[in-house]
């Protein structure tokens, strides 16, 4: 079942450094809010555009459809943008047990059935990409292109001393970039909640994408920051040599969040691959 509510009027404009990198973080852009329940669960989105194509853009760990605001915008000029909240994050909260990585990319599909989305574009951040390959290799035939950011799904051994050396390196607000965007990160953990995040970093640690991948039947792109500290750059080539005829885009002085901290480059890089043309390598 869905329903949906006009969202916020108004965005907040931000004002642009020397640099070409606003100063601080915008709000979100007006939309509609789409409410789905899905069993025992409810997943928030927002929905901007009206376009033919359907882009859907799916947010990392401790993050909400927020981390979106600089992308919007311009990507809804020509498509229809999905953002949702993934369960546990931002509105859409955890009502019991937070669901496993492969669950979350099932219970994506009920949602798209829900909206009655026949196939679409599926863009994943970090853990948003870890669950966009399951679905990927799941539903190969509800997806037109695939972009996998910063992506989790390569995981570490697992161990106490482990998931406590994660927890470390993802804690300093620092190694995510853009310093206007640190409210934000800080803002949707607080409301995710500790208990959550612990959950949903031992979801990530113990879901390896990696047989996976040889399997995507779908155009896939794989964007990654130069100076992403939390996941390396070497997954970002090993995503591209396991996804067939995937390509690779780099963005130079973006650290995990590039959507963030490079915005324009980012926007363009995706529209051009949306738009079928040769990019990456």
């Amino acid at each position: 079942m869905t329903r949906s509510e006009r969202g916020p009027a108004g965005a907040g404009a931000a004002s642009i450094d020397v640099g070409g990198r606003p100063r601080r973080f915008p709000r979100s852009p007006p939309g509609r809010r789409i409410v789905t329940k899905l069993g025992r669960h409810e997943i928030h989105a927002l929905e901007y555009g009206t376009g033919s194509d359907v882009l859907i853009l799916l947010h990392g760990l401790s993050g909400s459809s927020r981390w979106w605001r600089r992308n919007i915008p311009e990507l809804a000029c020509s498509a229809r943008v999905l953002v949702p909240d993934l369960i546990g994050f931002g509105r859409s909260r955890a009502n019991g047990r937070l669901p496993a990585i492969p669950e979350i990319a099932l219970l994506l599909l009920d949602w798209f059935d829900s909206l009655e989305l026949a196939s679409a574009c599926l863009v994943g951040h970090s853990m948003g990409g870890q669950i966009a390959v399951h679905f990927a290799a799941d539903s190969p035939h509800r997806l037109e292109r695939l972009v996998l950011v910063d992506s989790a799904g390569i995981p570490r051994k697992l161990s106490p001393g482990a998931l406590l050396r994660f927890a470390a390196e993802v804690g300093p607000l620092w190694r995510w970039g853009d310093p206007s965007f640190l409210p934000v990160i800080a803002s949707d953990a607080f409301t995710a909640g500790p208990r959550v995040l612990a959950r949903a970093i031992r979801h990530i640690l113990q879901d390896d994408v990696r047989p996976l991948l040889p399997k995507l039947d779908v155009p896939t792109l794989i964007v990654w920051g130069e100076r992403d500290m939390l996941v390396p750059l070497g997954d970002a080539w090993e995503f591209r040599s396991l996804v067939p005829d995937s390509r690779l885009t780099v963005l130079r002085g973006a650290a995990h969040n590039p959507m963030v901290d490079r915005p324009a480059a980012f926007n363009r890089i995706l529209r051009r691959f949306l738009d079928d043309e040769e990019i990456g390598r």
